[in-house]
């Protein structure tokens, strides 16, 4: 029995342990990100933001498309500007059965970069403008109600090619602090902008997701291969001892 807790192999028995814990642990956070479900609370028919969208490094897929208020106050110098869109966001969906934008009604998605109470920044797309020339920069406190879309990067669907995409990479660039990702759509009517109808209108479904799945056996392997590992040094090891206490005797 002291032959496998000889100094020598106390190490490798504990780097072993925790490498295997390691693998372990991510297969199981593999395996629960492959089945996220965000809860969502419904206030009065409209999602409580805080809820819908917590800060953090990804949106939920159940916040996608979900009616949603927020309060916060116009960051100056923020706004971006996404030309050649049509006012309905579904038709930026690649489709077989879709045909060629109508360029007589593309136009501009304006977005600006809102400061929630709490002090983080949130991407708005205020509405659509044939020309935004005629709009001027917002300030001060406002409350809207909108849908959340998920970074336009990260979307599971294929767009068309555009110019430029919204991403939360890109807002980042000129937020002033932490940034919620995704961004929201506002179903408020601004003066001088139409409302968009978002690319995703309503909740995804969500589903199991495969490539999280794969993830969570790669682990699993990993675990069993450094298992294999810890075993077969470990009888070389008493091999060894065995070998050289017979050689003394």
């Amino acid at each position: 029995m002291f032959r496998y807790l000889s100094k020598r192999l106390l190490a490798i028995h504990f780097t072993a342990i925790l490498a295997i814990g390691i693998c372990i642990w991510l297969s199981a956070w593999q395996w629960n990100r492959a089945h996220y479900v965000a809860p969502i609370t419904k206030v009065s028919g409209v999602s409580d933001f805080n809820q819908l969208s917590p800060l953090r490094d990804y949106l939920p897929p159940t916040s996608v498309g979900v009616p949603t208020k927020v309060k916060g106050t116009w960051q100056e110098n923020s706004r971006i500007e996404f030309t050649q869109r049509p006012a309905d966001g579904t038709k930026l969906i690649k489709s077989t059965q879709s045909m060629e934008l109508n360029q007589e009604m593309l136009g501009t998605w304006v977005l600006d970069v809102l400061i929630l109470q709490d002090g983080s920044s949130l991407a708005v797309v205020s509405g659509w403008a044939q020309t935004s020339k005629s709009v001027p920069a917002f300030s001060g406190t406002v409350e809207l109600t909108g849908v959340m879309q998920p970074s336009e990067d990260a979307l599971s669907i294929s767009l068309t090619d555009l110019p430029s995409y919204i991403t939360t990479k890109e807002v980042l660039k000129i937020s002033n602090s932490s940034v919620h990702d995704g961004y929201l759509i506002s179903t408020t009517q601004i003066p001088g902008f139409e409302v968009i109808k978002p690319i995703l209108p309503k909740p995804v479904e969500t589903q199991l997701q495969w490539r999280n799945v794969i993830y969570t056996f790669n682990w699993i392997i990993f675990g069993i291969i450094i298992f294999g590992m810890w075993w077969r040094i470990i009888q070389d090891e008493v091999k060894l001892q065995t070998k050289e206490q017979n050689d003394r005797n």
